[in-house]
């Protein structure tokens, strides 16, 4: 036996061939971690939506947040030291599918049984001389898979599945075009065609161990999908072929998946037999589906039952009976991104290949069902969430905020509301958060409210910083831990947060968008997901006193007054049957000028009005809010006058609206408190500053803003 210090991956390494009381032998080698204890994690799978126990589940496992306590430092530099184990404390087969000590890793484990009571146990690092199992590379694939493509290492221009082996080969007119690129889980695969005229393709030889399906008249093809093709470029007749076996498109032999650009999934059988799903139109989201941003495809073929179904994130979306689209084999390759032998059969004025990202693809010899479809799409998009780990931040910040009690049920004293807007999250891209001049709420502005004397803030905030645009149901935790944080500044300096939703769900109105500006009234799924949202907020932050934090439903609403009533009134409900005790703003009815008398009698409830119009305006939306009750709670919830007014004027209107508010006992916040609506850093040139903070603040507007 020879040992030695192997300074690369930090560890002994011992050639033996037999199995020590001290270590494990993995193909002759074998490896002592040694720079830790051993450590451990459980995991549960409380995030499994579905009623089928599933067996031989391959879940994902993200490193290091996946994990409470994983530290790079305290595991092997390649993670062979990781190990999983089920209840029994058996070893669980995985697959290290990306590994990366600088970033993020992924690991794949076969579950052996999934409901949502399930756990297993992830351990790392060494403790008086016993290690953890080795991980295991192989095994988390059980027979039903053909083929399993990460998409994580390509060889010169060839990468392997890892069930069988089965070799993907990049090929096209320009090779060049191929992109080894980050995707959805590590590395992935990209073709940087400009067009569906040229560009590159997967080509995987034929083989009789993943042409099995014809045998069983079932086949299930999954894989993530992000198409970065122009529309401009791309009509609905172009078709880049995902995964195909055809030579061409009518051919009466084979099966395929095509997408259209970014909003259309097809699914071609016998001949020309093919049906669709347009997620533009009946996905129920606020963009084209996956162009530009990731969406998971599954299509499910049973010969069997004699029908073929489309699954969009998850959801079931599209089916068609018929024997003609049981998938067949043609004794052709399989092709991904393009036709079966694309360069040798195809006419060339029919070329389209596959332009962006795939990941994740799968072929499977069975048809899955739905809850295993809907829980390999949450593991695959949400693992953290899916596999919730013992002991993590989420559920720490949630116990330590349980343990003050419950909300007191009493509404805080909204009269003494003197406040600002603050607007670094109110308006996300598609998401694309980078693209954005704001993105978080910094300490440093509730520090600077503190000391300008003022009690209250009003976040509006874009939903698509914590919820995907593209799914609903996907939760952004990055964009969450935001609005923890927000919420966790405004407790620490004294300041009362109202989160409030500027856009939601099926109302987004800036940009200009006709489809997406009031759907919320008569779109359920949209419904849905605005009260899944409120219902999320109303467990994460039960505990937080009505003095420290209040919701706004949504920002200026404008519908019917019954559609107004059904949806605000079944929010309300979803809130408190989860915090009886939350305070809860209404943006008057009309964008926010006209009051609705049903929640004058709705505990807990407030409304909350505009201050933008002069003078005689402001009089005319006072009078409309003569009907309310005396002591109900009421505030401005924004008002300000743009820089371009001289400055005496300015004030002299906003001390006016002061005097109506403070006589009705209304609280009120500026918009925004910074820039040329604001009192800091406004650039009027006639105004008085003084600096706080190096801030340059407007002294005669902020000592009327904050007089009681």
């Amino acid at each position: 036996m020879k040992c030695f210090w192997d300074k690369k991956k930090e560890r002994y390494v011992m050639f033996h061939r037999i199995r020590l009381s001290a270590f494990v032998v993995v193909t002759g080698i074998v490896s002592l971690a040694c720079r830790a204890e051993t450590k451990s994690c459980r995991l549960t799978f409380s995030g499994y939506e579905g009623t089928e126990t599933l067996r031989d589940f391959p879940a994902l496992v993200k490193i290091p947040d996946g994990l409470t306590g994983f530290d790079y430092r305290d595991s092997t530099v390649d993670g062979s030291d990781l190990a999983f184990f089920g209840v029994d404390g058996q070893p669980l087969a995985c697959e290290i599918d990306t590994w990366d000590p600088e970033g993020e890793s992924y690991v794949w484990v076969r579950v052996p049984e999934v409901t949502k009571a399930t756990t297993i146990t992830a351990r790392w690092g060494k403790s008086g001389g016993r290690e953890t199992a080795s991980v295991q590379q192989q095994g988390v694939w059980n027979d039903d898979y053909l083929a399993v493509w990460h998409f994580s290492k390509f060889r010169k221009g060839v990468t392997r599945d890892s069930k069988n082996g089965l070799e993907a080969e990049v090929r096209g007119k320009d090779t060049r075009l191929f992109i080894h690129a980050d995707a959805f889980v590590g590395k992935g695969y990209y073709a940087a065609a400009k067009t569906t005229k040229w560009g590159t393709y997967l080509n995987v030889p034929n083989d009789p161990r993943w042409t099995a399906y014809e045998k069983t008249g079932k086949l299930t093809v999954s894989f993530m999908v992000n198409s970065t093709i122009d529309p401009d470029t791309q009509t609905e007749a172009h078709h880049a072929r995902i995964v195909s076996n055809k030579a061409d498109f009518g051919d009466d032999k084979g099966f395929e998946i095509a997408i259209a650009g970014g909003e259309r999934v097809w699914s071609c059988g016998r001949g020309v037999t093919n049906f669709w799903y347009d997620a533009n139109k009946h996905g129920g989201m606020d963009k084209y589906s996956f162009r530009g941003d990731w969406a998971y495809v599954t299509v499910t073929y049973d010969a069997e039952a004699g029908e073929s179904a489309i699954y969009f994130n998850g959801r079931r979306v599209a089916s068609a009976k018929g024997a003609a689209y049981a998938p067949t084999v043609t004794g052709r390759p399989l092709a991904i991104g393009h036709f079966a032998e694309a360069l040798v059969y195809e006419r060339q004025a029919n070329e389209e290949y596959f332009c962006g990202y795939l990941d994740e693809m799968r072929l499977s010899k069975a048809a899955l069902s739905p809850d295993r479809i809907r829980a390999d799409y949450l593991t695959l998009t949400r693992p953290t969430q899916f596999a919730v780990a013992e002991g993590g931040k989420v559920a720490r910040v949630l116990k330590r905020r349980l343990a003050e009690g419950d909300t007191p049920p009493v509404a805080p004293d909204v009269g003494s509301w003197r406040g600002v807007n603050a607007v670094s999250m109110f308006y996300s891209p598609w998401n694309k958060t980078d693209d954005c001049a704001y993105g978080r709420y910094l300490e440093s502005e509730f520090a600077l409210f503190k000391k300008c004397g003022l009690n209250f803030v009003r976040l509006p905030i874009d939903y698509r910083f914590f919820v995907s645009a593209y799914d609903w149901e996907h939760w952004l935790e990055d964009g969450l831990e935001k609005v923890d944080a927000a919420i966790e500044y405004g407790r620490k300096y004294g300041i009362h947060v109202n989160l409030c939703l500027y856009r939601a769900p099926g109302k987004v109105a800036y940009p200009a968008d006709p489809n997406n500006n009031n759907r919320i009234v008569k779109d359920p799924v949209a419904q849905e997901a605005f009260k899944r949202i409120w219902r999320e907020f109303a467990r994460r932050y039960k505990g937080i006193p009505n003095s420290e934090l209040s919701f706004n439903l949504v920002n200026e609403p404008s519908f019917s007054e019954k559609d107004f009533i059904h949806v605000f009134s079944e929010t309300v409900d979803v809130i408190h049957e989860v915090d009886p005790g939350r305070f809860i703003i209404l943006d008057g009815n009309r964008t926010a000028t006209v009051p609705v008398p049903y929640f004058f009698n709705v505990p807990l409830t407030g409304q909350a009005f505009r201050g933008y119009a002069p003078v005689d305006g402001q009089a005319k939306m006072l009078a409309k809010q003569d009907c309310i009750p005396k002591g109900y709670p009421v505030m401005i919830g924004e008002f300000g006058c743009y820089a371009k007014m001289d400055h005496e004027s300015c004030l002299k209107w906003m001390e006016a609206g002061f005097k109506e508010w403070r006589k009705r006992g209304y609280g009120w916040a500026i918009w925004d408190y910074d820039g040329p609506f604001g009192f800091v850093d406004s650039g009027r040139p006639d105004a008085e500053y003084i600096e706080i903070d190096g801030r340059k603040i407007d002294r005669k507007m902020l000592e009327l803003l904050r007089q009681k």
